[in-house]
């Protein structure tokens, strides 16, 4: 949830938690959440193997989403861990293991809410006419804390903030929560967006803005809610108006095949990349997460880094997992909302 109003929210429960030793990827209905064994041979014990999956989860590409920002990362406590993966990079699995063993040791932060979040794709244009009517906004120059009723009224109007203009309120909000997204033109161009502030009033949670909406089956999950405001633009517009927070953005760059920038600086991998509270958790912390969301095919990985931080995402064990940014991820994203066990690999 970028640094994300996004992570203003998650999504009402889907999941049941997998988290007990043994579960910890994803998995049809019915069938084992733990993966087969790697097949590495004999590995020596270690305080790891009281994690959950740590005989059968892969942790190379963690490893490696670890090495690939960790020097530029303003935390001390892996500055030793950082130099060792720079002057011997592990090229094999065994090789990430025997770092992690060699340069950490796991420390239990207990349970709590994992939610996904994921970088939106929209339609919009440069410029405002009868389709596109609502703005992304820059941030101005000075802090202001005009509410987002006031901004979408035209309290910024007039000073050169606009990036792009999209359809309509709903999908502005949609922006806002991801704190990330991709805007096509309609000359084919894409427009890379990141969240860059906020206007300083507290968000009101998601489950508070929807839960009084007649959706069928009360699925509160984030593709019906929107599916549901697309089809109910009045009322959807009317609850949009309890959000007092205002999201900022800035365009930004990177390949198609690359994920967004994090509020650490690094473009956000898929499935590895977490946002974390930064008053409990520094930048580049490596955590080991054991939950699931059962909606998905997809394994949960065990392994990722602290590369986000949002306004919601409060506490040690509270995270945000970051799924991609296509129409799969996005259905996944949305269904996320499950409690995880976590633990931090504390350096030794």
């Amino acid at each position: 949830m970028s640094g994300r109003a996004r992570h203003l929210a998650g999504f009402v429960l889907l999941g049941l938690l997998a988290g007990c030793a043994g579960q910890g990827g994803f998995a049809s209905k019915g069938a084992s959440l733990e993966r087969p064994s790697l097949g590495l041979g004999a590995e020596p014990a270690s305080a790891f193997d009281s994690l959950p999956g740590w005989r059968s989860e892969p942790v190379l590409p963690g490893v490696r989403a670890f090495a690939a920002g960790c020097g530029e990362m303003a935390n001390r406590a892996i500055a030793p861990a950082c130099a060792a993966v720079r002057r011997a990079p592990p090229a094999s699995e065994m090789a990430a293991r025997d770092f992690l063993r060699a340069q950490f040791r796991p420390v239990s932060l207990g349970s709590d809410r994992l939610t996904g979040y994921f970088e939106l794709n929209l339609a919009g244009t440069r410029t405002a006419d009868r389709e596109h009517m609502v703005p992304v906004l820059r941030a101005p120059a000075t802090p202001t804390q005009f509410s987002r009723a006031e901004i979408l009224g035209g309290a910024l109007a007039g000073r050169g903030l606009e990036i792009v203009w999209l359809r309509s309120e709903a999908d502005l909000y949609w922006l806002h929560l991801q704190g990330s997204g991709r805007v096509s033109l309609p000359d084919g161009r894409v427009v890379r967006l990141g969240s860059q502030a906020v206007n300083g009033r507290p968000h009101q949670g998601y489950d508070a803005m929807f839960s009084d909406l007649p959706i069928p089956g009360h699925d509160m999950s984030g593709p019906s809610v929107r599916a549901w405001g697309d089809a109910h633009p009045a009322e959807f517009r009317r609850n949009l108006a309890r959000e007092p927070a205002y999201v900022f953005f800035r365009e930004t760059q990177g390949a198609a095949d690359v994920g967004p920038l994090g509020r650490s600086g690094r473009n956000l991998v898929p499935m590895l990349s977490v946002a974390v509270d930064p008053r409990t958790t520094p930048f580049g912390t490596l955590l080991w997460i054991a939950g699931s969301n059962p909606s998905s095919r997809k394994y949960l990985p065990h392994l990722v880094v602290a590369h986000d931080i949002g306004p919601a995402i409060q506490g040690p064990a509270r995270l945000d997992l970051f799924f991609g940014w296509d129409a799969e991820a996005e259905q996944a994203a949305g269904h996320q909302y499950a409690s995880a066990q976590v633990w931090t690999l504390a350096p030794k």
